[in-house]
């Protein structure tokens, strides 16, 4: 299995940063004294992603995406700023986080985006963005107070649920249809043969079954989640047709 690992960690990372920018941005505007380490853990992300990016493009990249790197900065400049306190900068942080998604989405579409192909990275990004922000924003270790009673289950356990869901369903159908979409058939082929892709599938359905077991678990949900989306994004980009690797197979029998 051949697997373009900076574009792994650039794309994870980057998801991962948007998500706590997101929910961290949605706790100042709740909280009356919001915590800075959701920022910092977004400004450490950001720059993990903006790094891999330089070594997935050997510098500076081109065209759209040179814009998402920039897009990157600017989330790793703005969460850094919130994290010394200038929270105007939140909504700069993670606009610019959900441009660089927006790229990696579109780049990731193989063919027609009304297709199986397309929709495919269409969902399954935007759901790994609100799973690793919403899973490790309620960690008491980004700041979250410890309250059992108004937040048994983390205070974000409803759009985890939400997006775990409707991502164990997608991937775990994904592999096993037979697609008339010619890179969606390659692609399940590869994803039916990777074991780190149902690594993914089956933590994903431990992150949600440790939901159920209130605040003790936060921490193990967060760990699983964030190993769970790795194993997925790994498949994602191995010898496939969404990291154009394999594009020789595209056309033979199946």
């Amino acid at each position: 299995m051949i697997t373009n690992w900076p574009l792994v960690f650039y794309t994870v990372f980057s998801q991962f940063a948007t998500g706590l920018a997101i929910f961290s941005w949605w706790k100042d505007r709740l909280d009356e004294n919001p915590s800075p380490r959701g920022w910092a853990a977004c400004a450490l992300t950001g720059a993990i992603a903006l790094a891999a990016s330089f070594v997935y493009h050997d510098g500076l990249a081109s065209g759209i995406w040179l814009f998402a790197q920039a897009c990157c900065l600017v989330l790793v400049f703005c969460a850094y700023g919130c994290a010394k306190g200038a929270t105007i900068l939140s909504l700069g942080a993670w606009h610019g986080g959900a441009l660089c998604v927006i790229v990696q989405i579109i780049e990731a579409i193989p063919g027609d985006p009304l297709t199986v192909s397309g929709l495919f990275p269409i969902m399954l990004f935007p759901l790994c963005t609100i799973i690793l922000g919403a899973v490790f924003s309620q960690l008491t270790l980004l700041g979250e107070p410890e309250d059992h009673v108004k937040h048994p289950a983390g205070r974000f356990y409803l759009p985890l649920r939400i997006c775990l869901w409707i991502m164990l369903v997608i991937t775990a159908i994904a592999p096993i249809i037979p697609w008339e979409d010619t890179y969606m058939a390659r692609s399940a082929i590869i994803l039916m043969q990777t074991q780190l892709y149902w690594m993914g599938v089956i933590f994903s359905g431990v992150v949600l079954g440790l939901s159920h077991m209130g605040r003790v678990t936060l921490m193990l949900q967060a760990i699983i989640a964030f190993v769970s989306i790795m194993g997925l994004r790994t498949a994602f980009y191995a010898d496939g047709v969404h990291g154009i690797i394999d594009m020789s197979t595209l056309y033979r029998p199946f």
